[in-house]
This record gives structure tokens, sequence and C-alpha cells, in this order.
């Protein structure tokens, strides 16, 4: 009895420590999520942009750390281009809005239902308090110094990404033919298709996504500018950008234009109320499942989970992550079940085997 109790305690014991390493591993992880967040990020937006550093630097032949250089410089050029067309937009948008605030106020309070709704929950008052508020935090250097914090907190997380992500490109083959080299040989086949999977997934969402914001951002404009709305190119920007947030960034990104088209007056307030109804039907039924189809190809229901779920979690970044994140799982798992039924195929039997007489 000695021997098997000694058996039965070191297997105890293994048991412990592993639940233990477990359990300290990821209070690591949890200690760590911001940086590992940066990571994710970076992996992602590393895998996004390597379809064109590989254009750049098989078609040309310069060195890979020039192509993701050249690549950035793009990217800048590109940003730097629409902020050079989108500010003035932005700042005549914002001087014609102060103009018109006054107005749209007197609108708004001689309307009979904001004087309904102002006695029975008084939203005057709520309104001041409100602002009081605002200013009041505003005025206070605590607030000042959180602000400031917040802003240097989000540069710092920019660059950390920027630089994350060169690094990642950079030595990202090289870290393939690392994995490569450690994999036995019979299962390369199988690392080089997960591998390829996982990319095209990412890079799939990647244009799918942008492809989607450009179509909506497009149509709202052209809608908007059609109907007079002041500031259209601005509110159609907002609407695209918005869109890239999936399944509800749509309908957040356009709000704004509805709120400003009722102003405009109450027909076109409507018309800018059922483009927006119509053109999320349009686009939830017909052109996101079109692209999505030829890229990610996801059950929406599998997407629905995905972005709950990453919104629970790492909130808007969460939401962003969790369509790529849930095409790659998808890969893994059906890449194992293949695998499995390949193997299940070509067990021998385990039964009886009746032989003809």
């Amino acid at each position: 009895g000695g021997p098997s109790n000694k058996a039965v305690d070191r297997i105890v014991l293994r048991v412990v420590f592993l639940l233990l390493g477990i359990a300290v591993l990821l209070w690591l992880v949890w200690l760590s999520r911001g940086v590992l967040i940066w990571l994710g990020v970076a992996a992602f937006l590393a895998t996004a942009i390597n379809p064109a550093v590989s254009r750049i630097n098989q078609g040309l032949r310069l060195p890979r750390s020039l192509s993701i250089a050249l690549v950035y410089l793009g990217a800048i050029i590109v940003f730097g281009m629409i902020g050079a067309i989108m500010v003035p937009q932005v700042v005549d948008a914002a001087d014609e809005l102060s103009r018109s605030i006054p107005g749209y106020a007197d609108q708004v309070a001689n309307s009979a239902l904001f004087r309904e709704l102002d006695e029975d929950y008084g939203l005057v008052e709520q309104t001041e308090q409100q602002v009081q508020n605002v200013l009041t935090d505003i005025a206070d250097p605590g607030g000042v110094l959180d602000l400031a914090a917040a802003i240097a907190n989000g540069l710092v997380a920019v660059i950390t990404v920027a630089v994350l992500t060169f690094l990642l490109s950079l030595y990202g083959p090289q870290f393939m033919e690392w994995a490569r080299s450690q994999t036995p040989e019979g299962r390369r086949g199988r690392l080089a298709a997960l591998s390829a999977g996982a990319y095209q997934v990412v890079a799939g969402y990647v244009v799918g996504a942008v492809a989607i914001a450009i179509i909506a951002g497009a149509a709202s404009w052209i809608f908007l500018t059609i109907i007079g709305v002041p500031g259209a190119p601005v509110l159609a920007f907002w609407c695209g950008l918005l869109t890239l947030v999936p399944l509800v960034g749509g309908t957040i990104g356009g709000v704004p234009y509805v709120a400003v088209a009722f102003f405009q007056g109450i027909a076109i307030g409507i018309a800018a109320l059922v483009f927006l109804l119509v053109y999320q039907q349009v686009e939830n039924n017909l052109i996101q499942p079109l692209i999505q189809r030829r890229t990610v190809n996801l059950n929406p229901v599998w997407v629905i989970l995905a972005v709950l779920v990453g919104a629970q979690l790492l909130g808007i970044v969460g939401v962003l992550l969790a369509i790529p994140i849930a095409g790659i799982t998808q890969v893994i798992i059906q890449d194992i079940w293949a695998h499995r039924r390949v193997a299940e195929d070509d067990e021998p039997p385990t039964g009886p085997v009746l032989r003809e007489t």
C-alpha cells in the first residue's frame, strides 16, 4: 500500500502545482493586460499592412525595413490629406453650427413637446445643472490634470503600438520561418495552411471594413448634399468612420446628420431618418454579407457573439478586434475538425469483423 500511496501523493502534488502555475500565469496576464492589448493591436496592424509591405519589398526590391517605412509614410500622407481636406470643413461647420445654435435652441424651447417634457421632468433645470457640472469639471485643476494625463497616455499608446507594429512586421517572416523549422516535418504543411488562413482573415477583414466605410461615407455625403444638409462632408466622414465599428457603428454615426437635418425642417429630418434606416438595412443585408463573404466568411450569429464578448472584455478595442479573432478561431476549429475526421477515417475498425462464408 505504501508505494501506491506515494504515487497518488505525487500526482496530487503535480495537479496542485499545475493549478497554482495556471493561477499565477492568469494573474500575470491580468496585470499585463494593457501591454497585451497593445501587442494584440500591433499584431493585427502588422498583418493588415503586410500585403502592401510585401508588394513594395518584392516589386521594388527594397529592404523590408525601408518597405515598412514607405507604408508608414504613405499612411501619414493619406491621413494628412484627409486632415487638410476635413479640418477646414470642420471649422466651417463648427462656425455655422455656433451661429445656428441660438435658433435651434429657440426652436426646441418653443416646441410643444419640449414644454410638456419640461413640465413633467424639469428639462431646463436639469440641462442647466449638467452645463454647470461640465464647466466646474473644466475649471477644476484636477480635471485638467486628468485630461492631460489621458492625452499623454494616448500618445504613449499610439507611439508604442506604431513601434511594435514596425518590429512585428519587420521580424514576422523570420519568426514564421523559425516556427516552421521547429515544427515536425509532417506538420509543416498544416502550420502553413493555418498561417495562410489566419492571414487571409485579418487582411480580408481590413479590406472589407474599409470598403464598407467608404461606401457608407460616400452614400451619406451624396444624400446629404442632395437634400441640402449643412456640413455634409464632415457628417458623412463621421458616419463612414463610425461604420468601422461592427454592428452599431453605422447607426450611431448617422445620428448626428439626422439631428442636423431635423433642424433644417421636419420633412428634411424625416427624409434623413428614412435614409439612415433604409441604408442600414441595405448595408446589413446586402453590402456587408457580400463583402464579408469574400473576406472573413463568418456566420452572422458568430459575429454578434464575438462583438458582444469583445466589448465586454476590452471595450471599443475588443469590438474592433472581435471579428478577426473570431475568424482566426474559426480557421483553427475547422482545421482541428478536418484533421480529426481524417484521423478517424484512417483508423482500423475496432469491433468484430464479419467474414464472408
